[in-house]
This record gives structure tokens, sequence and C-alpha cells, in this order.
């Protein structure tokens, strides 16, 4: 787990060299063990370290073929690395380390530059940069999943890539200016929605891609995409027993690492499954959760007795003063405003694992595959409207609804006329577009694309052609807000306390298996994660599997309305904010009654003010 930056173009050496190291250093944090650079020509690379497999010299980066005619730079770990790695030693390929990174290179090598295939031979989490000096181009990709970060800026021929925003920003290469569109979309979601940042001049490449970069310019290639749901059944019990050797396989998998291993432990089924698999193979495994006492949402006693029935070591950390205590402290290195007021417990167990563990599974993923949240529920219809074909629904409810001026008739034609995107956005917004609105100022608002996220959104719909509307809604999902949110969440506040986050839901492996699954399996009766919730059952019983999903949240509302020091903090930064892109009046209103205010609109303004000062 790492950092990793790079520059193509013409730039004079001085110049890179100054730039490279700044990037370097906005990335120190994600790799505090060691730090390298490579330049030659029209390149530069730059990696911070921070060493989980081959903790030796050789595990170094940037990282070299036989005759250094390859250079990377990778962040991410390669699962199966051990596998293909002896596949290419029979083939002779020579390898100079230990590191799982390094097999990326004799790949490119027996592929012959082929990097799709190079790709697909991959089991893990990763973004790495690879400068091919012979042809003189620069490839950079990107996970399947999207678990590991990577940006770039492509500007006049120079072209920057890097692991945070951040790094793009402070090398000083690319003039940034703030997208009123993506400020716009961080108030509506708590994150910025890719491929866009906050900045306009700035993107991610987006999960399942690679890229290439020389002087012919910059093109982008999709090498992987969730498959299809085709509609084919299997037996649950089939299926259960398929679910729980691949996960319990995986989960092996992710332990593999040079430096000791732990776990995030809730109340909940996802956690739970990792950690009752993680320690079949690692006994007394460390597990971490966060605990809020006296408040509902506090789950540290359900996950302490969970660790108890497995033997795993148990840690909790207790909240219950200043809910931003250290709030700059944890947040410091995020690259880009992120309002996810979880995020600040995540950052505070990572805090107090970092002593124990150097690596950490969290059980990211599991609700956007077996649709575990309650916007996962089909779109409700009334039974008249199955003996209408569906080209002619919205004539038949307009016509009958103009004619009866029924309520319920107006609102089924009002909620006809959205597009899937439209109705996506409307169970995965937290503040409305009207409310967003009022926060930002006019100015900004004149410059905002409204419709820019749903038409993304709507995209996906298009694109998908599955006989199943959950997994339809669920591979939104996973393009989306799973990206943009869980998994910028987890990167984030696990690299700033020199942890690296593991996410086993996520092994393609697992999320290609998970879209065979027909909805039924996933979501009955206003429950979801139904065939995860089986095989906990059969391992630590039903009151825990069953359990009513509280999610990893935290009561910030009860501590703005009764905790002193926390609505203190909230408006001493609140009054500290200078209007530039808000609305004086709506920032006024609500420094005025913090208690009452929106607590999700509180903790964005205040996430998002470093970024926006003027």
């Amino acid at each position: 787990m790492c950092g990793i930056a790079g520059i193509y173009g013409s730039i004079g050496n001085d110049a890179r060299d100054g730039a490279l190291r700044r990037m370097s250093a906005s990335l120190a944090h994600r790799g505090p063990d060691g730090n390298g650079f490579y330049q030659d020509g029209s390149v530069g690379l730059a990696h911070t370290r921070l060493s989980i497999i081959d903790l030796s010299e050789q595990g170094n980066q940037p990282l070299f073929n036989e005759d250094r005619s390859l250079v990377l730079v990778c962040n991410g770990e390669i699962y199966n690395y051990k596998t293909v790695r002896e596949t290419l030693i029979r083939k002779g390929h020579q390898f100079a380390s230990n590191s799982d990174c390094e097999v990326i290179l004799h790949l490119y090598e027996e592929h012959r530059g082929d990097m799709a295939s190079v790709l697909s031979e991959l089991t893990g989490m990763f973004a790495f940069g690879l400068w091919d000096t012979n042809k003189k181009q620069l490839f950079i990709a990107r996970d399947r999943i999207g678990i590991k970060p990577l940006y770039y800026g492509y500007t006049s021929g120079l072209f920057t890539f890097a692991s945070e925003v951040a790094a793009i920003v402070n090398a000083g290469l690319v003039k940034c200016s703030v997208d009123e569109t993506s400020l716009y979309e961080y108030f509506m979601l708590g994150s910025v929605p890719g491929p866009h940042t906050l900045y306009k001049e700035i993107k991610a490449l987006e999960p399942g891609y690679f890229a290439t970069v020389s002087e012919n310019g910059f093109s982008a290639h999709q090498y992987w995409d969730i498959p299809l749901y085709d509609g084919s059944s299997a037996n649950e019990g089939v299926l259960l027993t398929e679910a729980s050797a691949l996960f319990d396989e995986i989960v092996k998998d992710h332990l593999v690492a040079d430096v000791p291993v732990g776990t995030f432990l809730s109340a909940g089924v996802d956690s739970s499954l990792i950690t009752a698999a993680a320690t079949r193979h690692q006994a007394g495994i460390h597990s971490f959760t966060a605990s809020f006492p006296g408040e509902p949402e506090d789950e540290g006693m359900i996950a302490a007795d969970t660790a108890r029935k497995l033997g795993s070591t148990f840690h909790s950390y207790q909240l219950a003063g200043d809910f931003f205590k250290d709030f700059e402290y944890h947040f410091q290195y995020i690259d880009q405003p992120f309002g996810i007021s979880s995020g600040l417990s995540l950052g505070r167990i990572s805090e107090m694992a970092q002593s124990n563990i150097k690596v950490v599974l969290s059980g990211d993923g599991a609700d956007e595959l077996f649709a575990g949240y309650t916007r996962h529920e089909p779109y409700w219809q009334p039974p008249f409207l199955e003996k209408i074909p569906a080209r002619f629904q919205s004539t038949v409810v307009a016509t009958a609804a103009k004619l009866t001026r029924r309520k319920s008739l107006m609102e089924l034609n009002e909620h006809l006329k959205l597009t899937n995107g439209e109705k996506f956005l409307s169970r995965t917004q937290v503040l409305s577009p009207v409310v967003v609105a009022s926060l930002l100022s006019g100015d900004v608002m004149k410059q905002v694309d409204t419709r820019r996220y749903i038409n993304r959104l709507d995209s996906y719909y298009t694109k998908r052609k599955d006989s199943d509307e959950i997994n339809r809604m669920l591979y939104v999902d996973v393009k989306t807000t799973l990206v943009d949110e869980m998994l910028t969440k987890c990167d984030r506040m696990t690299m700033r306390h020199k942890i690296e986050g593991r996410v086993p839901f996520l092994d393609h492996r697992f999320v290609e298996f998970a879209f065979r699954i027909p909805s039924s399996l996933k979501r009955r009766d206003g429950v979801g994660k139904v065939l995860l919730r089986k095989m906990l059952a059969s391992q630590l019983g039903n009151e825990l599997a069953y359990r009513k999903k509280t999610g990893f949240n935290s009561p910030l509302k009860q501590w703005l309305q009764n905790n002193t020091e926390t609505r203190t903090y909230a408006k001493e930064k609140l009054g500290q904010i200078s209007p530039g892109y808000f609305n004086a009046a709506t920032l006024g209103m609500i420094n005025n009654d913090v208690g009452a205010a929106d607590p999700n609109a509180i903790f964005y303004l205040l996430s998002a003010s470093p970024f926006l000062a003027k």
C-alpha cells in the first residue's frame, strides 16, 4: 500500500524534479516507510511506501524488469502474485524481489505490452503507472472495482497522475479551478462523484479502466465490467455452499502479509462474516470497533460478544465527549470535500488499530452486492399497472389523473415521468436539490449543470440489460456510491493512520459471483443480504444474523442538540466560513440554531470550507 505519482510531457528537468518532490511530500502519509523517484526524458515517477509484502530494500519502488526497460510504481496488493510468479519463473522470467507488484512488469513482458491481458491475470486492488522506455509510452491502470484511487490531469500536452487529488494540485503544474457542478453534487451526496473532482482540470480514472499516454495523446480503455445477470437461477443450498467456500478462500487470500493483520468489527453481518473467516485462518486475530456508550448507534457490546465467541483479540474506541474531537487531525489529508461523518469514527478506530496492526479487513461492499440498504427495495407500483404494457403505462395514468384529479394518480403520474437515474438519486441523495441551492450562492448556481449526475446514472441504467431490476440497481450502486463514498472513506481514513485497508467482499471473484444470484436471495420481505445472513446464521446464530441493521452511523444530531462541546465547535467553525461560494443568509440561519439544523448540512459545510476559502 503506497502513494504513487507521475508526470509525462515536455518540462525542464529541474521543474519536473521539484514537482515530483512536492507530489511525493503530499503523499507521504500514504507511505511513511520510504520513497523513490525515477526520471528519464519526458517522464518522471514517484512512490511513497507502506511496507506490507517484502519488507526488504528489494521491495522498494520504482520496480524494474530485467533490463530496466520497464519501470513501475504501484499502490495496492496483488493477492494471486505467488501463483502468477511461479508461472512466470517457469517461463524464464527473473525476479529481483519478492514484491507482489513485480509480477505486473513480467506479465507485461509476457503479453508483449497487451495491457488488457496483463490486467486480466491480476486478482487484487491496485492503481499503477508503468513506463515503457522502448515504446516511450506510459500506462496507468486502476483495479476493477475502484478500491484504490487514481487521478489525472491532462492540459497542454502535460500529463500528471497521482493517488490523491492534492498531489496533482500541489505539483503546481496545473492551475486548478473549482467545478461548481461538483460542488453542487457534493452537497447532495456528501462526496464528489467520479469521474469528476472538485477541480475542472482533474479527473478520476474510472474503475476497470487503463489509459495510455504518449506523444500521440491520451486514451482510456475499459478492460473489465460486472457481468450481466442473465436470469438464470440456482438452488439456494448450492449457492450458499458456493458462497461460503469462495468467501473463505478470498478472506484467506486477503490475510497474506508480512506484517500483522486485523479486522474492523461492528455488530453487522458483513464485518462479523469477515472476522469469523479470518479467525479460522489466524487464531486470535485483532478486531476493532467504535463505541458510543448510551447511544442508539452503539454496537460495542454486541461486537465485543462476537469477538469473544470467535476468540478474536478485541479493541473498542469509546467516544463519549465532543463529537468533533480531533476533527482536523483525522481529516487532515482528505484531498477534496468529504462529508460522511462516519469517516471520523473510522479515523479514530484506525488510529487505535495502528499500534497493533498494519493491515485491516473491512466489510465494505456487501450492502451494494446483496441489496442491504432500504434504497434497494423495488420501486412500488400499484397492481393494476402490471396488466398494462410498459410503453402505455405513462399515457394511461396521465389520462386517468387528468380525468379524476385523484391525488394518488397524480403522484403516480409524476413518478412515472422520472428517469431511472432520477429515481435512484431520490433514494441516494442526502440533501435535496432545493436545500443545496439554498446553501450555495446564486453566482455558483448559475454555473451548475443540475443534470450531469442524473445523466451519468441514466447512462449506467441504459447500459444494463439485466433481467433483474434490483441487480440493475446494484450495478449502478457499485459504479457510483460505493466508489465515491464507501471506498473513498476506507482508503483515506486507513491510509491517514498508516494502515492498509482491504475489502474482501469486493474481490472481483466475489463480485462476479454475487451478480449471478437472483435478487430473491438478496432482498426478501424488506430484509437485505439474505444469502449472507444465512451464511452468518450457520456460524454465529440467528440473533446476530437477523438483528435490525443500524449501519456504521454516528450520533451527530443528538450531540449537536445535547452536547455543549459539539455544539460550540460547530458554531465556532460555521462562523468562520466566508460566504464566498455560499448563501450568507442560509449560513446565518444554520449557525443560529445548530441543534435544529440538518446535521449532514453542518458536517458537509465544515468538511468543504477548507477547500473553498477565499
